[in-house]
């Protein structure tokens, strides 16, 4: 597909340490670029040991720049997002540390892609994203930790759930192990002009509400915001590492040309539904033809019965009366013949044959989040 051009945004960022004494190296990292794809804006937040951690969220974040770098044109924005992360986790679960007694350095990954035709959305651990559109604010990413786990399955209430003290254990990251499983919002969103999306580690989203993220984006340009961001976390405890990303969108994604590759996924046939349909269309095809044969069978099997009954009736008819002549020369008493009315003949019966039913054709590395 043809580079598409890049929309006009408005950025910043701010990282922090936060306030912990025994937080000040900080292990996240965060960068933006304007790459031939659009508008790339990642946050990491590294784990490991303060050296391992920085060093993993410093090599996510070089990696998946340079992946963009050496990407082809031809690929889709959210192809080369994916692969950059792949790429990361890679790097990541590569990647040495004198640091053993922290075990595996890893990172957590947020990304958006901002292009002309709308927001790639990509994250695997439990920094977040959001947007804010039309004056409200939508967390866009789910965290993958234990917490958010126990959440979904109804054992936790969100009361329950705020300062948990299993909170930091997440259960995806990169560098855990060879692959890793990323979650990418199946299509592009559609942002509209003044739209804002947040990027921030849990340092920012364990201590600053939703509603106050909300309030202080849409008020503020985009580099003040983010110093509130940072000063609000800090001035409540600041007991980790804050970072947090603003990109707010100045233009309204266009809707996807009939030439560009980029094509909104309601119009684009889905693959798999496509053999779904060719599947069902064989099938189908191959009962009628069933049907038609088994049919055909049965009439054949119907007249040459009838023919075979007519020919025995015939010869039988034949040998009685020879039979019968002979026994009434023995006898001297005639024998009675039955009327064709009274006779009674035995219903052919059908052999039964069975059908059998096709037989109906179901973990992710966990790792633990350390500080």
């Amino acid at each position: 597909m043809p580079v598409l051009a890049l929309p006009p945004a408005e950025y910043a960022e701010r990282s922090h340490p936060g306030r912990d004494p025994d937080k000040q190296v900080n292990e996240d990292e965060c960068a933006r670029r304007e790459t031939r794809f659009g508008h790339l804006c990642v946050v990491c937040d590294g784990m490991g040991g303060h050296a391992g951690g920085r060093e993993a969220a410093t090599l996510a974040v070089r990696t998946i720049l340079e992946t963009f770098e050496r990407a082809a044109d031809a690929c889709l924005p959210a192809q080369v997002l994916c692969s950059a992360i792949e790429e990361a986790n890679r790097a990541v679960h590569e990647m040495r540390t004198s640091e053993v007694g922290f075990g595996r350095p890893g990172s957590t990954v947020v990304a958006i892609l901002m292009h002309a035709q709308g927001t790639e959305i990509a994250h695997v651990g439990d920094s977040r994203a959001y947007v804010i559109h039309e004056g409200y604010i939508s967390r866009v990413t789910r965290d993958h930790s234990l917490v958010q786990e126990l959440l979904d399955r109804g054992l936790l209430t969100r009361e329950q759930a705020t300062g948990h003290p299993d909170a930091s254990r997440i259960t995806r990251a990169l560098g855990m192990a060879p692959e890793v499983e990323i979650e990418l919002a199946p299509i592009a969103m559609k942002h509209t002009a003044g739209d804002a999306f947040v990027l921030c580690s849990d340092g920012l989203s364990d201590l600053v509400e939703d509603h106050e993220i909300h309030a202080i984006v849409v008020s503020e340009p985009a580099d003040q915001a983010v110093v509130k961001l940072v000063d609000l976390a800090n001035a409540r405890g600041g007991h980790d590492n804050i970072t947090v990303l603003v990109l707010r969108a100045k233009a309204t994604a266009l809707a996807a040309t009939a030439g560009s590759a980029a094509v909104a996924p309601a119009a684009a046939e889905d693959p798999a539904a496509r053999a779904g349909r060719v599947t069902i269309g064989i099938a189908a095809a191959i009962l009628l033809s069933c049907a038609g044969v088994v049919l055909l069978g049965t009439l054949f099997a119907v007249h040459f019965a009838e023919r075979g009954f007519q020919r025995n009736a015939t010869i039988e008819s034949q040998s009685r009366g020879s039979v019968d002549a002979g026994a009434a020369a023995v006898t001297g008493f005639p024998l009675e013949r039955l009327a064709p009315e009274n006779a009674v003949l035995p219903a052919p019966t059908a052999s039964p044959y069975e059908r059998t039913a096709p037989v109906e054709p179901a973990a992710t590395p966990r790792g633990k989040k350390k500080r």
